[in-house]
């Protein structure tokens, strides 16, 4: 077993006749060793991504929510709420109320979400860590509720300042279904000042605003009505077993819908760019290896009659064989290695020192998992592999006497 492997070692390390074989062979390692160090950044880089935008996103969405079936909200009751959180994976749970509603402040006028949240909403998202500026509260402020707004919403487009407590935000209810654009005087209405601004993503900067759930029941007349029950779990992992669970208990009038589920087109999307992203690196990978078979090639011609001396010692094809294709995976497997350890280098040093900056303070997202190198590394052995096959035929093929010819 060993034997191929060390002629085979000893074939690539070996000083050629022809300087154009050395040329061939280093050309083909450093071309993998570059393009796996490429496709294991750009995997880590996609891993970074994908957990930059969960943290981001799950600073606002629950790790699993209930929502009705059919229509926007659904009758809440104690003894529902009891019954989702008798589920041993459930950490907290909470509900909300929200809608579409239209804003006006001073000149400027939008349309955005107004969402009611309980006082013990925080035990399921810790929603005051996102607040940018003023502070997370609810409290009325000489008589008139406070809401904290989206840093989009409040600054860009209502334009609303802080210190102003003269002035409040108008607030109006657009029914569900109305053709109006605009508010009429049958609509419901109501005033709040800003307490803070949030900031989390431009999705819901722009839109979202965060109200005491009384005050949106009122507004909304949907005294015992809720949009959705938001579930923290204490193990985010075990998600799907839980959705499972309640889906169960609650029946088909309910839709628990998990955290990624609740993103499915944005995730659906990265997995493709990522797939995609691999294949094309991979096919670059491929092109580069195709030197291999140049480079062995080279070297069955310079080791023609060294092959027919050990045929005649008793070697056989299979032995020559594996020989080859010893020597093809020892090409991947030194220009394979040679990149990971790049690849692992530039990532550790990016993570300590901060080397690649997107903006501003925004570092270059990456995250290393074990996977992507084991994926990775099956690639480029299974290239070298394939790539070695057609000269360690043709170097099994020769017989003894053509060899000593040569």
């Amino acid at each position: 077993m060993r034997l191929p492997y060390f002629i085979a070692r000893r074939y690539l390390f070996a000083k050629k006749s022809s300087n154009a074989i050395n040329v061939i062979t280093w050309v083909s390692i450093t071309g993998i060793g570059v393009g796996t160090a490429a496709l294991i950044l750009v995997l880590s880089v996609f891993n970074g991504l994908t957990q930059f935008i969960e943290d981001m996103y799950s600073s606002f969405d629950p790790d699993l929510k209930i929502t009705a079936e059919r229509g926007q909200t659904f009758a809440y009751s104690d003894s529902l709420m009891t019954l989702v959180k008798a589920d041993p994976g459930v950490a907290a749970a909470s509900f909300t109320l929200e809608g579409r509603v239209w804003f006006e402040y001073a000149d400027n006028q939008t349309f955005g979400i107004l969402k009611g949240l309980p006082s013990d909403y925080l035990s399921v998202n810790r929603l005051d860590t996102t607040i940018l500026l003023g502070d997370y509260t609810f409290a009325p402020v000489n008589g008139v509720p406070q809401a904290v707004l989206g840093i989009g919403l409040a600054k860009f487009q209502l334009n609303t300042n802080l210190e102003n407590d003269i002035v409040p935000i108008t607030v109006s209810y657009i029914p569900q279904g109305s053709r109006m654009n605009i508010p009429n005087r049958d609509v419901n209405s109501d005033v709040f000042f800003p307490s803070g601004y949030f900031q989390i993503q431009k999705e819901y900067d722009d839109q979202y605003v965060l109200a005491d759930i009384d005050f949106v029941r009122d507004l909304f007349e949907a005294d015992d009505q809720v949009s959705s029950i938001e579930i923290r779990l204490y193990n985010l992992d075990q998600a799907d077993r839980v959705k499972s669970r309640l889906s169960e208990i609650l029946g088909p009038q309910y839709n628990v819908k998990t955290w990624y589920e609740q993103h499915e087109t944005l995730y659906r999307v990265m997995k493709n760019e990522k797939y995609v992203t691999f294949l094309i690196l991979v096919l670059m990978i491929a092109i580069l290896a195709i030197n291999i078979v140049g480079s062995l090639s080279m070297i069955v011609l310079e080791k023609t009659r060294d092959i027919a001396v050990l045929k005649s010692m008793g070697g056989t094809s299979r032995l020559v064989r594996r020989i080859f294709l010893g020597e093809g995976l020892l090409v991947g497997f030194v220009g394979g290695g040679i990149g990971m350890a790049i690849a692992l280098a530039f990532s550790l040093l990016h993570l300590q020192f901060g080397i690649v900056e997107l903006h501003q303070g925004v570092l270059l997202p990456l995250k290393l998992r074990l996977p992507d190198f084991l994926l990775v590394s099956a690639s480029v052995l299974g290239l070298s592999f394939l790539a070695s096959i057609y000269p360690s035929r043709s170097a099994a093929s020769i017989t003894v006497v053509e060899g000593l010819r040569q």
